[in-house]
């Protein structure tokens, strides 16, 4: 069932959830590091029974779905290099922020397997950088011995020139992505100091099949998801610092955030980004 429309400009729309969110958060952070699950569920029930968070109760699953989440998320949580949060608090806000992704595209269906994927008509970014169509860089995930020796020797003998990581699991791309994240691109090196290369993307596409599996590996792999649906990115920030420009991809994607264009989720390595449909139309391809 989509939501609710509302005559609320979307930007401000999007800052008065995000702001509901945050002050969730700060309660849960307040109960400390190891609260009674059953007051976090309190907290968040009561935050989706109110406005503006209450919309989120017309996503599959509904209220109780999403209360069940935030509970087993915070009982799961664990410090770790896989977490893209860094406290128990900090993994149920990352929840709910993207489930006000699943607002805007709740009327999408999820790529259960990657013969979904294939099948969803999408773009390949490998086909694309052949011809040139694609301003930002990524790597792709493989299990051959031959690829993983590679990336080996880059982390060897030229650590500047990506960050660690496996990369793409997908190198299928809707092309309203393709056309924000070449935009982003464009914008950072225009803020960023001279030689800064171009922003890293590490995740685009991913199916509820390999999302699962990277939650059994101990990764935060939150699940319904926009990535599931091909409307969310993940973009490396940190590695940016090395070259002194994080400020200036940060500073992008916050504006980005600030006209309503993208949410955008501060997960510590990478940030997370979904595109509004809203905007989304801007960035089809013309041909």
């Amino acid at each position: 069932m989509p939501h609710p429309a509302s005559d609320v400009d979307p930007a401000q729309q999007l800052r008065q959830r995000r702001a509901s969110v945050e002050e969730v958060y700060q309660a849960i952070e307040a109960l400390g590091p190891e609260a009674d699950p059953d007051a976090v569920a309190t907290l968040v029930s009561d935050a989706l029974e109110a406005s503006p968070l209450d919309e989120l109760a017309h996503l599959r699953g509904g209220r109780e779905r999403i209360v069940a989440q935030a509970v087993e998320d915070y009982r799961r949580f664990a410090p770790s290099e896989a977490s893209n949060a860094s406290s128990a608090a900090g993994l149920v806000r990352i929840l709910l922020l993207q489930n006000v992704d699943l607002l805007w595209w709740e009327d999408v269906d999820d790529f259960d397997t990657a013969a979904d994927a294939r099948a969803a008509g999408l773009l390949d970014l490998r086909d694309l950088k052949r011809a040139g169509e694609v301003r930002f860089s990524f790597g792709i995930a493989s299990d051959g011995l031959v690829r993983r020796g590679r990336d080996f020797l880059v982390q060897r003998l030229a650590p500047n020139r990506e960050p660690r990581g496996p990369g793409l699991a997908f190198t299928d791309i809707r092309p309203e992505m393709l056309g924000v994240l070449n935009e982003i691109s464009t914008a950072t090196v225009e803020l960023a100091p001279a030689g800064t290369p171009a922003i890293r993307v590490n995740s685009i596409v991913r199916t509820v099949e390999h999302q699962n599996h990277l939650k059994t590996l101990g990764f935060s792999a939150l699940s319904p998801s926009a990535h599931c649906r091909g409307w969310a990115a993940d973009i490396e920030v940190t590695w940016f610092e090395r070259f002194g420009a994080a400020g200036a991809l940060r500073e992008v994607l916050l504006d980005y955030l600030d006209r309503g264009v993208l949410n955008v989720i501060d997960e510590g390595r990478a940030w997370h980004i979904c595109l509004s449909p809203d905007h989304a139309a801007r960035y089809a391809r013309k041909d």
